[in-house]
C-alpha cells in the first residue's frame, strides 16, 4: 500500500474516532506529524452572515483544544475568502502574504509564521480551511501541498458536521430558552403584580377584553409596564400559545419601517438574497404588540391603517397581499389625541386603534403595590447577582421605597433594587441613595389634598375625616407585611383584628 493511501486510511479513521473534534485533531496531528515539518494543525469555519473566522480546534505536539474565538472580517476578507478561483490548497511561505490568514492568526495563533492550508467546500459551499502551521518562515513546500490535498474530503466531513452541530446545540439552546420562558409565562399567567391592589381595575379590563379579538390601545407614563399588561391580554385570549411579537416602534429606523413591518421579497433592493418575513407575518395567527406607536412617522401610518382594515399586508418588492390572522395592541406614552389635533398623528388610524384604551396607573398612584413589586424584583434579580437568600428590607427603607415620585415609573424601581442588591454585599438592602421621606414624615396625596400623618405624634391641630385616616393606616399595615392580610405576620394579626373583620373594614373603605 502506498504511503498516500495509508496515511489517507489513517487520518480518515482519526479523523472520525472521537465526537470532541479537538481529540480528533490531536489523533489526527499525530499521524501527519512524521511526514510534514510542523508545529500544529488547526481548523477555522466561515460565518458569511456575521462576517467572521470562528477558530474551532488547534492541536499540537503537547495537546489540544477547542476553540470559540470570532475574528470580525471586513467586507472584502469575506468577498476574497468566497472568491470561487482561491486556490484548493495553498504554500504561504509567510503568513504576511495573505490579509485573512494574518488578520486571524495574529489574534489566535500569533506564534505561527507560514502555512500549508487546505480549503474546505462541500457543494461549492466556502466552509473554512484546515491548515498546518510552522512557527519558522519557508517550512512548508509543493510535496507537502500534493501530500495535504487528499485530506480534503475527510476534513470537510467533519468541519460540516461539526458546523451542524455547534446550528443545532444554539437551536437547541433557543428552544430550551423558550421553553423556560414560556413556563415561566405559563406559570405566573395570573401573577401581575398588584393584580388585586394598584392594578386592580385595569386588570378587570384585560379579564373583559382578552377573550375577545378587538383591537386594545395600552397608555400610561413610560416604564409603568405597558408590555406586561400586552402580554397579560395574549396569555388569556384564545391565541396563547401562539407568537406573541413585540415591536418597539420608535426603534426603526424610518428607511427600514416597511421592510421591517412587512417584509421583503428576494430581489427588493440591494442585499435582499432571500425572502424575510416582516413582524407582522411573523405574529400570524398570534398577537403583535405594536409598543411606542406615537413614534412612527405619518408615512408608516398610512400602511398600517391599511393592514388594520383589511388584514393584509404586501411585502416590499411584492404584488401579491398576503393574508394575516393577527390581534393588535398597540401602546403609547403619548397623548395620541392631542397628537391628532396637532396634525402629528392620523385621526382615522386613531379611531381604528382606540376601540378599548386601557391606562395603567403610574406608580405614584399605586403605592400600596411596591412592596410586592420590590420583592418580586429582589426573586428575579438574586439568581443572576449571586443571591442565595433574599436580602431583608428594613421598615424605615420600605417607607422611603412607597414615598419615593418614581418619574421613571415600576422601570426606576427595579434599577434601585438592583443597585441596592449590588451594593449591599449580602446585608440589609440600604435605599438612602433615593434621598426621599422615610417614616413618620407627612405622605403626601396622589389626588393633591393634603397630607395625611402616620404617626400620631407628629400630628397638628389639622385633622383629616377619620375613614381616610384608617384607610391610611391599614395602607401603612399592608406595606410593612408586603400585602399579607391573614396569617403569622400578617396585617391583621399585627393590628389585633380579626382577617374577616380586616377585609370587610378595607371593601368599606375600597382598598379591596
Amino acid at each position: 500500500m502506498s504511503l498516500e493511501l495509508s496515511l489517507y486510511r489513517e487520518v480518515t479513521q482519526t479523523l472520525s474516532s472521537s465526537l470532541q473534534i479537538e481529540t480528533a485533531l490531536k489523533a489526527c496531528f499525530a499521524e501527519l506529524q512524521p511526514h510534514f515539518p510542523a508545529d500544529g494543525i488547526y481548523i477555522n469555519l466561515f460565518l458569511p452572515a456575521s462576517q467572521e473566522i470562528q477558530s474551532v480546534a488547534v492541536a499540537d505536539a503537547n495537546g489540544a483544544k477547542q476553540l470559540d474565538r470570532r475574528i470580525a472580517l471586513t467586507e472584502e476578507m469575506c468577498q476574497l475568502l468566497q472568491d470561487p478561483d482561491r486556490p484548493l490548497v495553498r504554500i504561504l511561505t509567510d503568513v504576511h502574504q495573505d490579509p485573512v490568514t494574518y488578520h486571524v492568526l495574529s489574534q489566535v495563533l500569533p506564534q505561527a509564521r507560514s502555512v500549508v492550508q487546505l480549503r474546505l467546500k462541500i457543494d461549492d459551499t466556502h466552509l473554512g480551511v484546515a491548515a498546518l502551521y510552522a512557527t519558522k518562515e519557508g517550512a512548508f513546500n509543493n510535496r507537502h501541498a500534493e501530500l495535504f490535498r487528499q485530506f480534503k474530503a475527510p476534513f470537510s466531513l467533519v468541519t460540516a458536521f461539526n458546523l451542524q452541530s455547534r446550528n443545532m446545540l444554539a437551536d437547541n439552546a433557543h428552544l430550551a430558552s423558550e421553553n423556560r420562558a414560556l413556563r415561566r409565562s405559563i406559570a405566573g399567567q395570573d401573577e401581575v403584580v398588584g393584580a388585586r391592589n394598584g392594578l386592580k381595575t385595569v386588570m378587570e379590563q384585560v379579564e373583559a377584553i382578552a377573550p375577545l379579538e378587538s383591537t386594545v390601545l395600552i397608555t400610561g407614563q413610560t416604564g409603568v409596564g405597558k408590555e406586561v399588561i400586552a402580554n397579560a391580554i395574549h396569555q388569556r385570549s384564545s391565541r396563547t400559545g401562539k407568537p406573541f411579537i413585540k415591536v418597539n416602534c420608535g426603534a426603526i429606523p424610518d428607511s427600514l419601517i416597511d421592510s421591517e413591518l412587512f417584509g421583503y421579497e428576494k430581489g427588493a433592493f440591494t442585499g435582499a438574497e432571500k425572502r424575510k418575513q416582516g413582524y407582522f407575518e411573523q405574529a400570524n395567527g398570534g398577537t403583535i404588540f405594536l409598543d411606542e406607536l406615537g413614534e412612527l412617522p405619518l408615512s408608516a401610518q398610512v400602511r398600517l391603517l391599511r393592514v388594520l382594515q383589511n388584514r393584509t399586508i404586501v411585502r416590499v418588492g411584492g404584488v401579491e397581499p398576503v393574508e394575516l390572522d393577527i390581534r393588535v395592541v398597540a401602546a403609547t406614552h403619548r397623548d395620541l389625541a392631542q397628537m391628532v389635533q396637532t396634525g402629528d398623528f392620523r385621526e382615522d388610524l386613531w379611531y381604528r386603534l382606540n376601540v378599548f384604551p386601557i391606562d395603567i396607573p403610574g406608580l405614584n398612584q399605586r403605592r400600596q403595590d411596591i412592596p410586592l413589586l420590590v420583592h418580586h424584583f429582589m426573586e428575579q434579580l438574586a439568581p443572576r447577582l449571586g443571591f442565595k437568600q433574599l436580602p431583608a428590607i428594613s421598615g424605615e427603607d420600605m417607607m422611603r421605597l412607597q414615598n419615593h415620585a418614581w418619574p421613571g415609573n415600576v422601570r426606576e424601581l427595579v434599577n434601585a433594587v438592583e443597585r441596592a442588591m449590588i451594593q449591599s454585599r449580602g446585608g440589609p438592602l440600604d435605599f438612602r441613595f433615593l434621598s426621599c421621606p422615610v417614616a413618620g414624615h407627612a405622605i403626601p396625596e396622589s389626588d393633591g389634598e393634603r397630607p395625611v400623618i402616620i404617626d400620631p405624634s407628629h400630628a397638628t391641630d389639622m385633622l383629616v375625616p377619620l375613614d381616610v385616616m384608617t384607610a391610611k393606616y391599614m395602607e401603612h399595615a399592608l406595606r410593612l407585611t408586603g400585602g399579607k392580610i391573614h396569617g403569622p405576620g400578617g396585617a391583621a394579626e399585627r393590628l389585633k383584628i380579626h382577617p374577616n373583620t380586616l377585609r370587610s373594614r378595607m371593601k368599606k373603605l375600597g382598598l379591596l
